[in-house]
């Protein structure tokens, strides 16, 4: 909520992508109608009616009943706004100094009612938000809204165009290997390849009663040129840099020619990367997680909901940086439900839910999103990862900071706090807990048993005994 600062008669607040001052001292201005639209179809905001747009000066409204009325009647007229969203709490008259203000709270559109749109025309009466302005939107942002406000999925299309033939066979036969780990006993198993990928939604039969790949089957299973066909601004992209500086020391990305340059092969090379990154010594065989941690699974899930929740028709491709500092996902495509119900949990709304099944299907959306990730970033005293939206084009970028590294010596004394607080923990919570993969504590341990700070009494079901 945006509260209203005054010094000296004017407001000292100013506008952003979330504020708005009108004048309106004796009726309500056209110019509001754009602000509306604008704050419904981006992130919501604050319109304060009685305040100079120029000035800043607090003018008032001299009749805000009068006003309030003009309100409520043309957001109850369909020819001059698509939808009403504004309750009555979220318009407030307030009082400064005996002048009226009317605070307006527009709430972000729920996607099923987007793109909100003002005078009867799609076209010409959609507007979003960017920095303190309203602008038109482009064809391009006006598709996005309307694919978003569907509740057909995004990737679940028939590319009658393209034969099955298109898909990569090592891929397909990486995913089954994969799904065959994770669900030994799963009845999919057995079947055929072409049986196979119709039951996963990677296939489906066209009009021409032939079985074509769909979207989700091309994303997972196609080569990257063969992608880009459909999506001409498909992009994969995972740079490690040593520092926060801008030379990177590795970088995957599609059309290189060095990997197949699909969803499935980019996490898979990715994830073997994590795990050499953050230095537990052992790569993720066909993301078979060996010595796993909370922080590479935090990381992992970032990349998972990027790729499950990207909208590969928007113009920027998925991106992915890691830094001895942080790591940063991006995806083209804002979210479809607030963040504070991702991190509560319990509800997902993805935009390619076929790649979801695929992802669970291999284990890799065992976590529930978000609020896992928040988890473990708790777990590991680290902040919670930070999401930003933009505009312009649309974006999501979260923001994930590293563990601080602690030296051999720290790290002994933070051991030896957890084996006096509880005698009986074992190595698999030790290396858990502080993010450590099982091996290195295993040899960190027994070189602090060397030194003679601790022993083992009881063998496996024993405990441990701190000696300094």
């Amino acid at each position: 909520m945006v509260e209203l600062k005054v010094v000296d008669g004017k407001a000292v607040n100013p506008e952003s992508d979330r504020l708005e001052f009108k004048r309106c001292t004796n009726s309500l201005t056209r110019d509001f109608w754009p602000t509306y639209s604008a704050f419904a179809n981006t992130f919501g905001g604050t319109v304060f009616l009685g305040v100079d747009d120029a000035t800043k000066e607090i003018v008032g409204v001299e009749d805000p009943d009068k006003v309030t009325k003009q309100l409520w009647d043309v957001l109850n007229d369909h020819d001059k706004v698509s939808v009403n969203i504004v309750s009555p709490k979220d318009i407030t008259v307030l009082d400064f100094d005996g002048r009226a203000i009317i605070r307006v709270d527009v709430p972000r559109a729920e996607r099923r009612k987007r793109p909100v749109y003002i005078n009867n025309n799609m076209s010409s009466g959609t507007y979003k938000r960017n920095g303190e302005s309203d602008y038109h939107c482009s064809v391009s942002e006006l598709k996005q809204l309307q694919r978003d406000s569907s509740d057909s999925s995004q990737d679940s299309s028939v590319l009658t165009e393209m034969d099955v033939e298109e898909l990569d066979p090592a891929s397909i036969s990486s995913f089954r290997n994969m799904m065959s780990s994770n669900k030994p006993y799963h009845p999919w198993n057995g079947k055929s390849d072409e049986e196979f990928l119709r039951l996963i939604g990677a296939t489906a039969k066209g009009e021409d009663g032939e079985q074509h790949p769909t979207v989700a089957g091309l994303l997972m299973f196609g080569l990257d040129y063969s992608i880009m066909s459909v999506f001409p601004n498909y992009h994969l992209d995972y740079l490690e840099f040593a520092n926060d500086g801008d030379r990177w020391m590795y970088r995957l990305t599609t059309g290189s020619g060095e990997f197949a340059g699909n969803v499935l092969t980019f996490l898979g090379q990715v994830s073997n990367r994590l795990a050499v990154v953050n230095e537990r010594g052992k790569t993720i065989d066909n993301m078979v997680r060996v010595d796993d941690t909370p922080l590479m699974r935090a990381e992992r899930e970032l990349i998972v909901n990027a790729l499950v929740h990207a909208d590969y028709n928007g113009p920027r491709g998925i991106r992915a940086e890691w830094r001895p500092s942080g790591f940063m996902v991006r995806n083209p495509g804002n979210l479809r439900i607030p963040l504070d119900e991702m991190v509560a949990g319990g509800v997902s709304d993805p935009r390619n839910p076929h790649i979801a099944l695929m992802m669970g299907l291999i284990g890799m959306t065992e976590w529930s999103g978000v609020c896992e990730v928040v988890s473990a970033c708790r777990r590991m005293s680290i902040p919670d990862p930070i999401y930003t939206e933009s505009v312009d084009p649309d974006t999501v970028t979260v923001r994930l900071k590293m563990p601080v590294a602690m030296d051999a010596g720290d790290m002994e004394d933070t051991i030896l706090g957890i084996m006096r607080a509880d005698p009986f923990v074992s190595l698999d919570s030790l290396s858990g807990r502080l993010g450590i993969e099982r091996s290195k504590m295993s040899r960190m341990v027994n070189v602090m048993k060397d030194k003679g700070m601790v022993e083992r009494v009881g063998g496996t079901r024993g405990h441990w005994n701190v000696l300094v």
